[in-house]
C-alpha cells in the first residue's frame, strides 16, 4: 500500500507536505491610485499644485493647480528634455519585491479622464520611470499611459515614452489602455488601446522609446503619475482643476 509522509521535507513538521496554490494570472485586478494615501510622495519644482483630493466613491482624484502665468515646454511631457511637471511617485513592487532596470516589466496602465473638467488644456500620464526625482527626460526614463485634451475639447489618449507621446483623439473616448514593455536596462516601447463608456475600442496604436537608461547598474524602478499642460504655450489659471481616474497593473517574467 502506498506510504503517506509523515514530515514535511521543508520545514520538517508532521503531516507532510501541501503543495502550495499557484496564483491565477485570468483577468487580475489593477491597483487603483489614490494620490492622498500617504504612499506617495509628491515633486513639485515650481509649487503648481494647490491641492489633491481623492473621491472613493468613483475612484477620481482631482488635482487643483496654482497659477501658470507663462506656457513652457518644462510642463509639457511630450516635449522638450526638461520636465518641471507635478509628479507623485513611489517605488514599485510586484508581490513584495522590488522591480528593477533588470526585471522584465510588463506594465499595463489605465487612464480615465472626467469628460467635465475641461478648465484647462491639460495632459496626464501614469508610468514607470527610473529616477522620477529628476528633471531631465533620459534620467527619469519614464514610459506608461498618456491623456491630453485642448479644454473642452476631444480627449486624447496614447503611450508616453521618455520625451514624446503618440496618441488618439476621438469625441467618444473615455478611457485608455497602454501597456508598455521595459527591461534589461531597457525603456522598451509601449502600445494602446482607446475606449468608449460601452468599452468598445475606437482608437489604438503604439510608440518605441529608442532608449536605453543612462543608470548605471542596478536601479529600483517607481510608478509615477504626471501632470502638466497639453502644449508648450498652454498657461493654467489658479483654481483650475484635473479629475482622473488611474489604475496599474505590474508583472515580471523570467527570461533570462
Amino acid at each position: 500500500m502506498p506510504i503517506a509522509p509523515c514530515f514535511d521535507p521543508t520545514t520538517g513538521a508532521s503531516g507532510g507536505a501541501t503543495p502550495a496554490a499557484s496564483a491565477s494570472l485570468y483577468n487580475l485586478s489593477p491597483t487603483l491610485v489614490d494620490l492622498t494615501d500617504g504612499t506617495w510622495t509628491l515633486l513639485d519644482p515650481d509649487s503648481l499644485v494647490s491641492g489633491v483630493t481623492f473621491a472613493s466613491a468613483t475612484g477620481y482624484n482631482t488635482v487643483t493647480w496654482n497659477a501658470l502665468a507663462a506656457g513652457s515646454s518644462n510642463y509639457n511631457w511630450a516635449a522638450g528634455t526638461t520636465h518641471r511637471g507635478p509628479r507623485w511617485y513611489k517605488l514599485l513592487t510586484v508581490s513584495g519585491s522590488q522591480v528593477t532596470s533588470v526585471n522584465h516589466l510588463v506594465l499595463t496602465t489605465k487612464l480615465q479622464h472626467d469628460p467635465a473638467a475641461g478648465d484647462f488644456s491639460q495632459a496626464a500620464l501614469v508610468g514607470a520611470a527610473f529616477d522620477p526625482t529628476s528633471t531631465t527626460s533620459t534620467t527619469i526614463d519614464g514610459s506608461g499611459g498618456y491623456f491630453t485634451r485642448v479644454g473642452t475639447g476631444n480627449p486624447a489618449f496614447g503611450t508616453w515614452q521618455v520625451g514624446g507621446a503618440t496618441t488618439a483623439t476621438n469625441v467618444n473616448n473615455l478611457y485608455g489602455v497602454s501597456t508598455v514593455m521595459r527591461g534589461h536596462n531597457a525603456v522598451g516601447s509601449g502600445v494602446y488601446l482607446n475606449s468608449t463608456a460601452s468599452d468598445t475600442i475606437i482608437g489604438s496604436g503604439s510608440r518605441n522609446s529608442n532608449q536605453n537608461t543612462a543608470a548605471v547598474g542596478v536601479v529600483n524602478v517607481h510608478i509615477m503619475v504626471g501632470v502638466g499642460t497639453r502644449g508648450s504655450s498652454d498657461t493654467v489659471t489658479a483654481g483650475d482643476v484635473q479629475v482622473l481616474r488611474m489604475e496599474y497593473n505590474a508583472t515580471t517574467v523570467d527570461v533570462t
